[in-house]
């Protein structure tokens, strides 16, 4: 990031754009990049300044802050409102599965990510085998399961055993859901770290509905909670989207277990591939990530029913593009939540990219060179124009500055010389 200079005369707004949350409806969705450059790295910054190795996880706290389980990183980063990534806990590139504060921590191949009412982010670390608890001011410690042992035994803490976990969720209580994908389960843990099988037969892979440990999973991949802590699974294996209440009855909401496809539909005449990330934006909508199918769904209650359509990507076309609609791409999407204002996040795994459903305003920033004043912003701001002013006062004149603007790198760059008159400079997206 370029340093800021703060003489006078020359100052500096941001003009804002309303945007409009994502509502209940079936309509296609715009995609932007909030972060991140389909080049891997671990670079924080803005935008597409900020690098990530394959991310698979997202997760949203109560301040609109975005966490990212940077999978191949083995960190967890964390993503403020105006889109800056930054570093939370692990160090890039060193494994391990040490306890303590931000760098000192260690992880080793992080997937699901989940964040609590009381700041705290929950990891499902998963080639440790592990639950990590992460406080506010990122300190790890361990939550549940014996590191490198790879079992389905339940238990408090380290005396419970997990398989692979890939997704975690928690409800307003502090319990904590985790997809124990290896071991075909849906585990819950308490508060106090004790684990218990919600659903699901560990080592018994299958697609049957049922309660408890009647029904069966094929690689859960992940989960989301509604109001009424009404879990939901994305079953991947079995191409199918399952529910299960707070008694742990098992029910298969969407998709046919063994049927791969991309049918919009209802109930089991809609068709998944793979399906990954899941979120209940609402007690009446999800949101899938369609993985091997490279799309987002929506899944929607109608009357008994529930209905699948999709809302951004176009089946079997992996890519990277920004658009509405079909007019987006993705290249195996994996994570996916929501913040409070209803917009969506997904960790679009192998562009290395987050990309979301609201437009962040770009910063603009500014740097001294000599006798000269350079503005400079980033390049995946599409749509934003730099504009000035000689005021700010009420009824300003805003002009728009098109001529002397080059790329470099990531960021468009216009050179100013310094003068003595007053000059205020806005990005604006007319």
């Amino acid at each position: 990031m370029k340093r800021r200079d703060r003489r006078a005369p020359l100052a500096i707004v941001c003009g804002l754009l309303l945007v409009v949350a994502l509502t209940a409806h079936s309509q296609p969705v715009g995609i932007n990049t909030l972060a991140g450059n389909t080049g891997q790295g671990s670079t924080n910054g803005f935008g597409s300044s900020a690098r990530f190795n394959h991310p698979r996880g997202v997760a949203a706290d109560s301040a609109g802050n975005v966490f990212v389980a940077d999978t191949e990183n083995g960190t967890i980063r964390k993503m403020t409102t105006n889109g800056f990534a930054g570093s939370f806990a692990g160090l890039a590139g060193v494994f391990g599965s040490a306890n303590g504060t931000g760098t000192n921590a260690q992880f080793y191949g992080p997937q699901g990510i989940a964040a609590d009412s009381a700041g705290n982010v929950y990891v499902a670390d998963t080639a440790n085998a592990t639950i990590r608890k992460i406080s506010s001011s990122g300190t790890v410690s361990a939550f549940a399961g014996a590191v490198g042992n790879f079992n389905s035994y339940d238990g408090t803490g380290v005396n419970a055993q997990f398989y692979q976990p890939e997704a975690v969720a928690v409800d307003g209580a502090g319990n904590v859901y985790v997809a124990d994908t290896f071991n075909h389960t849906i585990r819950k843990v308490s508060p106090a770290g004790a684990v218990s099988t919600l659903a699901g037969l560990a080592g018994n892979p299958g697609s049957a509905d049922g309660t408890n440990s009647k029904a069966r999973f094929n690689r859960p991949a992940g989960l989301a909670l509604d109001t009424a802590t009404n879990l939901f699974v994305t079953d991947s294996l079995n191409h199918t989207i399952r529910k299960i209440t707070p008694g742990g009855n098992v029910s298969t909401i969407a998709g046919m277990a063994g049927v791969w496809g991309s049918a919009d539909g209802t109930n089991s005449a809609g068709r998944f591939f793979q399906p990954q990330g899941i979120f209940s934006l609402n007690a009446s909508n999800l949101f899938v990530v369609d993985s091997g199918n490279q799309t987002l769904r929506k899944i929607s209650v109608s009357g008994t029913n529930w209905v699948v359509s999709a809302v951004a990507g176009l089946p079997g076309s992996a890519g990277y593009a920004d658009g509405t609609g079909s007019a987006a791409q993705f290249y195996f999407p994996a994570g996916l939540t929501a913040d409070g204002a209803g917009y969506l996040y997904v960790a679009d795994s192998a562009n290395n990219i987050i990309r979301t459903t609201r437009v962040v305003p770009p910063t603009l920033q500014l740097a001294s060179a000599g006798n000269q004043l350079v503005l400079s912003w980033l390049t995946s701001a599409g749509g934003f124009v730099l504009e000035t002013s000689p005021t700010l006062a009420t009824g300003a004149v805003w002009s728009p500055v098109t001529n002397g603007i080059v790329t470099l790198g990531d960021n468009f760059v216009r050179t100013n010389n310094a003068s003595g008159a007053a000059a205020f400079y806005r990005l604006h997206k007319p």
